[in-house]
């Protein structure tokens, strides 16, 4: 790929590595350029997150130095996969009743 002259050229807030406008974002925290693969089947180097916000419908995207440590992590942003729960025996479960009256 060639630069053309005059094109503006950035660093990545989080590492200090050049990154190219089709494989960084705009940190909505910081303003900054950081890494991050838009693409699944190509390799590329993630340097924050993207993930869509529930409350306003919209992307939002985060560079490392912004998000907390426990959200860097993760694959998905608040979606840490849940331990399965232990089977429950006889004893632990409540009884059940009825909706409706058994046919004779």
């Amino acid at each position: 790929m060639t630069i053309e002259p005059g094109a503006r050229t950035w660093a990545c807030v989080v590492c200090g590595d050049a990154v190219e406008p089709s494989t960084s974002s705009e940190c909505n925290g910081c303003n900054g350029r950081y890494h991050l693969n838009q693409r699944n089947d190509i390799e590329g180097k993630d340097c924050g997150r993207v993930w869509i916000d529930e409350q306003f419908l919209a992307l939002q995207f985060a560079c490392d130095n912004c998000l907390p440590p426990d959200m860097r992590d993760d694959i998905a942003l608040g979606a840490r996969p849940a331990a399965p729960a232990p089977p429950r025996t006889e004893q632990e479960r409540p009884p059940r009743t009825r909706r409706y009256k058994r046919r004779a």
